[in-house]
């Protein structure tokens, strides 16, 4: 079985060689390959919709493997992917068509042989530790990767009305070498009726689904999520993470239309701080509740018809809002995986000129009265570059966007200067943290 796991296994026995690479970078000699003739894994690999229609469009053609999806919610999409691997792979693929059948509550759904959409090589687990660990020690990475992903061109949609249950994959594949039938795989598809009843056992719980929900989205948790955070900033009323969680919230129902009915149904019938936010929430992402809304007594109505919308995320007004709205972009990637919110924050590193200036104004002891649109872009610039250091080593995916725009020509040759010293330049380590 060709998955993430298998993927995650070479870089064990690579790390070893990584500790001592700095004392004896000099005697290293890489043992080459014996030929690998291409071949296609055995095993389907499932991924979801937006890795083809969003995340890949803004990556490189190394990327890190996206997440083997094993769960959807009604009216979300998967696509099947097949691995190659050995030599000349990626020519193999190329030349490989790919059908599959879909089996569920009853029903076939068959997908004809076609060529595959796109593919990617991917890099193993924990490579792009390895490649800058490599790198320190002034060594190249010689196996970036060990195998290409590629994805079919059509889609396979759950049902909107669908039930528990779940749906098995089954693929062929005509290749060079012959024809090939791969393993049945399967899907957990859960009904928003069983997701909405799961909840969080505590705030650590749902933080961590905030950060990786774009991973495997599961909207049908998003009413749960949404109750988690009002009780947490009940109990805790100093708390800005029920901003956080609004921003995040926003976010996953205006990519999803069906989670974003079935939001609307289900927060009708909550009490109101519920109902009111989960409304505000929706109204802000571009839904119509007026359904919902004329159906509550006039007080209720004049209440949520005066809530203001939520912030735009992407507002760079350098004002004393500036740094919740970084955290507001960070929520959106973490809802959806879109280049966007790390791109806006990117370019934030645009402002280096504007901390070094607050920087010699701290330094020569002068009293700051007042802190002008200057002064909030340094410290947003130092902020931004943080963030972005934490999130190029912890989210593969963070990592890859990255990568992507220090090779794009849209991005200006000042800015990819500050993405490289991410992890080098000593004002992004300013704020405690490493």
């Amino acid at each position: 079985m060709f998955s993430t796991r298998k993927l995650r296994s070479f870089v064990f026995g690579f790390l070893a060689f990584t500790v001592a690479a700095s004392s004896v970078a000099a005697q290293v000699e890489l043992k080459k390959e014996k030929p690998s003739p291409a071949k296609i894994e055995g095993q389907p690999f499932i991924v979801g919709e937006s890795v083809v229609r969003e995340q890949w469009a803004h990556t490189l053609k190394l990327v890190n493997v996206p997440m083997n999806v094993t769960l959807i919610n009604p009216g979300q999409c998967i696509r099947v992917g097949i691995v190659a691997t050995g030599d000349n792979r990626d020519s193999y693929l190329e030349r490989t068509k790919l059908s599959f059948h879909v089996k569920y509550a009853g029903q076939s759904q068959d997908h004809p042989p076609a060529p595959i959409a796109t593919y990617k090589q991917i890099k193993p687990e924990g490579g792009d530790f390895v490649t800058a660990a490599l790198g320190a020690a002034g060594i190249q990475n010689p196996m970036l990767t060990m195998a290409s992903l590629g994805v079919s061109a059509d889609n396979w949609c759950a049902p909107v009305d669908a039930a528990d249950g779940i749906a098995t994959v089954e693929a062929e594949v005509e290749t060079p070498s012959g024809h090939q039938n791969l393993k049945r795989t399967t899907v957990l598809i859960e009904s928003y009726e069983t997701g909405s009843r799961k909840s969080f056992k505590n705030i650590a719980e749902l933080s961590s689904l905030l950060q990786v929900y774009y991973r495997q989205p599961n909207p049908a948790r998003l009413l749960p999520a949404m109750q988690t955070a009002i009780a947490h900033q009940t109990a805790n009323p100093q708390s800005d993470f029920i901003e956080i969680t609004a921003a995040f919230l926003s976010a996953a129902l205006k990519t999803d239309p069906v989670a974003a009915q079935e939001f609307l149904t289900r927060i009708a019938n909550q009490p109101p701080l519920t109902r009111g936010l989960g409304l505000t929430i929706l109204r802000s992402s571009g839904y119509d509740i007026s359904d919902v809304v004329k159906t509550l007594g006039s007080g209720d109505q004049e209440e949520i018809q005066s809530m203001p919308p939520l912030p735009d995320p992407y507002d760079l007004t350098p004002n004393g809002t500036l740094f919740h709205r970084l955290d507001f972009m960070w929520s959106t990637f973490g809802a959806t995986g879109e280049y966007r919110p790390v791109e806006t924050i990117v370019s934030t590193l645009s402002w280096g000129a504007d901390y070094d200036d607050f920087d010699k104004m701290r330094k020569s002891g002068a009293h700051i009265t007042e802190l002008t649109p200057s002064i909030y872009r340094g410290l947003a610039y130092m902020a931004a570059g943080w963030s972005l250091g934490s999130f190029q080593r912890n989210d593969p995916l963070a990592a890859d966007y990255i990568e992507y725009m220090l090779a794009s020509p849209e991005i200006p040759e000042s800015v990819k200067t500050e993405l490289k010293g991410l992890s080098t330049n000593p004002v992004f380590k300013q704020n405690g943290k490493k």
